[in-house]
């Protein structure tokens, strides 16, 4: 059937202009805040879990029958991120056949019984198995709650919302940290400061009953009218030809997991995602940054903030350890106001270096401050007091650059990602995330012994650098693009040049549009019968249609066909 509409063409790739004016009528609404923060509880909870650790556990002392080694702080420490990696994989695969909203219940439910269990420790077994059963929610949150967010947020907002999820986890992480420093002299404190972390979890499963389920996940159980419920609330404004078109755009996407899921077995999807290059192209892309924000090495500050701030001295080293969680939540903050003007790839190539200087700052100072006692660092030394302000300025500098650019950027990751693989595709990133986060956990108090201090953070600035190298290429920006317009991006490559290119002709478009005045009427699109549902909003050389085709992948004509 033919259209009823003509795009203008632009040499190259073409937007679909009435997708533009959809995206135009997106406005944050009370209850879309509503629906961001309530989601942004998994965050939080993230966060304190994390955060609370480092000042719990030198708190212990020998409350568990013995003063903790630096093995058994390690292994204490590592096991909420080796459950994170059981909690991010499972609850990830899932996220489509239980749904966003029931993968946070469970969450939920696991951070509240490890914070009951850690609480009630009474042996180092124990208090392990809670920090373990503590990082199955851990793992859960870091998956579901960003995806979760992507998916009700508004394109032109989506890098704020996204960003309020990251912004909560380091804010946890202070909280925490804050809460410590003032039990330091009250009798149990390290039990308090666990279970304080059923609050949130209380708290979020209080308003669980208001948070609705994803429109995507709706339209993929074939509730339509759920979905259009949910449209409906949170952009209020929009006519109900703007709220068709928007789920006409989900259901086009939709089509192509459901397909995939029909026509392919599951050891061939798992194959699928490694054998289709723009898969495996945005799949190593999203698990690149979750790496290298890793090995950083920003974590080993909040796991052992205590030990670390004590051997430099500090008479409360909980209240040293705020230094790193305040100076990441503040700039932090401040990149999630710019990210949206920015971009992702625009901040972290603007301030990842800062995190350069803050490493090499720290090595030095590290080096000179060592050398009384042979370049490790001695418990109960009195260290230049100078030497110890430079460590900690470092320390600053390093974090500063680190809250405006990883600390929120890896929350990003389901933007990167097609509708089809984007659950298993965060899960996957997230679990390489908890993975990189568990080598260093397990690392970090043997390497001050072995490797020294300037060593440890000498081989963190090798790996901050060749993070940088290897993102400046394979990284590319999502700034005005939508959600599914992203994945596009990977089809011939890594997207980085063909970004540019895109927002170029789709800043163009709306000047146009402006300038004509404009018709908030989407105009009638219609399918033809033969031709396949696409993932992207976009095509190349082609008339410019809603529902477009299914990129196929080489090799594997058949896999998205429609049942006869």
């Amino acid at each position: 059937m033919a259209q009823h509409h003509s795009p203008a063409e632009h040499e190259g790739w073409i937007i679909d202009e009435s997708l533009v004016q959809a995206e135009n009528e997106d406005r944050m609404t009370p209850y879309l805040v509503f629906l961001i923060f309530s989601a942004a509880l998994g965050g939080f909870l993230y966060g304190y879990d994390t955060g609370v650790i480092g000042v719990a556990l030198p708190y212990v002392g020998s409350d568990l029958g013995h003063a903790l080694s630096y093995t058994e702080q390690e292994i204490t420490t590592a096991a909420c991120t080796l459950g994170s990696i059981f909690g991010g994989a499972i609850l990830g695969f899932f996220a489509d056949r239980w749904g966003r909203k029931m993968c946070l219940l469970i969450s939920d439910l696991f951070f509240t019984a490890g914070a009951i269990v850690m609480a009630s420790s009474f042996s180092l077994g124990q208090l392990i198995a809670g920090r373990f059963i503590l990082g199955v929610g851990v793992g859960g949150a870091a998956v579901i709650c960003p995806l979760y967010i992507t998916e009700l947020a508004p394109t032109k907002a989506r890098g704020r919302c996204v960003g309020t999820n990251g912004f909560c986890i380091p804010f946890g992480q202070t909280i925490a940290v804050g809460i410590g420093a003032g039990l330091k002299n009250v009798n149990m404190n390290w039990r308090i400061l666990f279970a304080l972390g059923v609050v949130p979890s209380l708290i979020q499963l209080a308003v669980f009953h208001w948070l609705p389920e994803s429109p995507r996940v709706l339209v993929l159980r074939g509730q339509d009218d759920k979905a259009r419920d949910v449209l409906r609330k949170i952009y209020p404004g929009a006519s109900e030809d703007i709220l068709e078109l928007k789920l006409r755009v989900i259901r086009s996407h939709i089509e192509a997991t459901t397909s995939l899921q029909r026509n392919t077995s599951f050891k061939e999807r798992c194959t699928l995602l490694w054998t289709h290059k723009p898969y495996r192209r945005s799949i190593t892309t999203v698990c690149s940054i979750q790496i290298f924000g890793q090995f950083t090495g920003y974590n080993t500050l909040l796991y052992y903030a205590g030990t670390l701030f004590g051997l430099l001295g500090l008479s409360n080293a909980s209240v040293g350890g705020l230094i790193p969680s305040i100076t990441n939540t503040f700039f932090l903050l401040l990149g999630m106001v710019m990210v949206d003007r920015i971009g992702r790839r625009g901040l972290l190539m603007k301030f990842g270096p800062i995190m350069v200087v803050g490493m090499i700052w720290c090595l030095i100072a590290f080096y000179f401050m060592c050398k009384p006692t042979g370049g490790i660092l001695v418990d109960g030394y009195d260290y230049s007091q100078k030497l110890v302000g430079l460590v900690i300025a470092g320390i600053v500098i390093f974090c500063s650059g680190f809250g405006s650019t990883y600390a929120h950027l890896c929350w990003y990751q389901s933007e990167y990602l097609a509708l089809e693989i984007r659950a298993v595709g965060s899960a996957i990133s997230t679990t390489a995330s908890f993975t990189a986060n568990l080598v260093v956990a397990v690392s970090f108090l043997s390497e001050l012994e072995t490797l020294t201090p300037s060593g440890t953070y000498g081989l963190y600035l090798g790996f901050i650098i060749i993070g940088l190298v290897i993102n400046y290429f394979i990284y590319p920006e999502t700034k005005e693009l939508s959600v599914d317009e992203a994945f596009s991006l990977f089809d011939e490559g890594w997207g980085v040049a063909k970004s540019k290119k895109m927002r170029a002709e789709k800043a163009e478009a709306r000047k146009r549009l402006q300038l004509e005045g404009g018709n908030n009427s989407p105009a009638a699109v219609d399918t033809p019968t033969e031709s396949k549902a696409d993932i992207s909003h976009v095509e190349k050389n082609e008339p410019s249609v809603l529902l477009a085709t299914v990129r196929t992948p080489p090799g594997r004509p058949d896999i998205y066909a429609h049942p006869p």
